[in-house]
C-alpha cells in the first residue's frame, strides 16, 4: 500500500488501467458475439473468407459500429490514463 501522494496517484491509475483492460476484453466479447449472430442469421451477407471484408461488412451493421467505437473510446481514455501514469 503506497504511503505517499505520488503512490496512491499511482496505485489509482494502475486500478484505472485494470479497468479499462476488464472493460476492453467484455467490448471484444460483445464484438465477437454480434458478429457470430449476425453470421448465423444472415451468412450470405455476413460470412466472408477475407478478415477485411467481413470486418467492413459488419461496420455496415449499426450495434457492431457502436460497440466497436465505445472500445476506441475506451483505448483512447486508457492511453490517457497510462500517460498519466507515466508521468507520475
Amino acid at each position: 500500500m503506497a504511503g505517499n501522494t505520488r503512490g496512491k496517484l499511482k496505485e489509482n491509475f494502475e486500478g484505472v488501467h485494470n479497468n479499462f483492460s476488464w472493460s476492453l476484453k467484455h467490448i471484444n466479447k460483445s464484438l465477437e458475439l454480434i458478429a457470430l449472430q449476425l453470421m448465423q442469421s444472415q451468412p450470405d451477407k455476413y460470412k466472408l473468407d477475407d478478415a477485411e471484408a467481413a470486418e467492413a461488412v459488419l461496420m455496415t451493421y449499426p450495434l457492431y459500429q457502436g460497440v466497436k467505437a465505445l472500445g476506441e473510446g475506451i483505448e483512447t481514455l486508457d492511453g490517457l490514463a497510462n500517460n498519466i501514469y507515466a508521468a507520475l
